[in-house]
């Protein structure tokens, strides 16, 4: 393999927020990646890194989770699928997710992609709004292949082998996080105690820096570029 969320239904992700106090090393960030980049993500792990730069959105993969499965499949035709119609349904393809939704009484929307792959809204209130937003975002993504950084995790159920199907996908630019070590390469991340996975989007983002460097990961700046680990 190349290494080179609180859940809620509050509303949409809107976009990255920033403070007097963070604008500045937003800019200093800013000039350590250089060139547009996107990342996709199987949940919205990748939201932190663009709210850290102060950047807009150059993915549609915030606010969501798309389960091991379809997220592998998508990744095994990633130009095609996301070229693809994006149709809703009110029930998951996967029981374990219909079942947590009704615990918790959550109505998110579902989208189909492709007829092939779900994709969990988890954090938009309705249809319209996730439509929208996946159309505006995905229209924004990066057409350079090497500036497109892909991320997967352990969690939804990820076995072994889908950890090892990552793995195996010719695209460039991937990292997985882990709750333990794998007989392929990942990042391992501690999970909470009492987990067998790593933590949901939100707090992994919080955690992962300690075990990698996402700035490094998609700065073009050459490899021997010592930077620190702040995002």
């Amino acid at each position: 393999m190349t290494v080179t969320a609180a859940r809620s239904t509050a509303g949409p992700v809107t976009g990255p927020r920033t403070t007097g106090a963070s604008r500045l090393q937003s800019r200093l960030l800013r000039a350590l990646v250089g060139t547009p980049f996107t990342i996709v993500s199987n949940n919205c792990w990748g939201a932190h890194v663009y709210q850290a730069l102060g950047l807009p959105y150059a993915t549609p993969f915030v606010g969501l989770f798309i389960p091991p499965a379809g997220y592998l499949a998508l990744l095994s035709d990633f130009s095609g699928l996301m070229r693809a119609d994006l149709r809703f349904v009110t029930t998951s393809r996967s029981e374990n997710v219909n079942a947590w939704r009704e615990r918790e009484g959550l109505s998110y929307p579902i989208g189909i992609l492709g007829g092939l792959v779900e994709i969990d809204f988890q954090h938009y209130p309705n249809e319209g709004a996730a439509l929208a937003a996946w159309r505006r975002r995905s229209a924004r993504m990066v057409a350079d292949p090497a500036r497109v950084f892909f991320k997967f995790d352990d969690r939804e159920g990820a076995t072994a082998a889908d950890v090892a199907a990552f793995d195996a996908l010719d695209l460039p630019n991937k990292v997985c996080f882990t709750a333990g070590p794998h007989s392929t390469p990942t990042i391992v991340v501690p999970p909470a105690p009492g987990e067998a996975h790593v933590a949901d989007g939100v707090s992994l983002a919080a955690l992962s820096r300690r075990y990698f460097n996402t700035l490094r990961w998609i700065s073009p700046l050459p490899p021997w570029t010592p930077l620190p680990s702040l995002i």
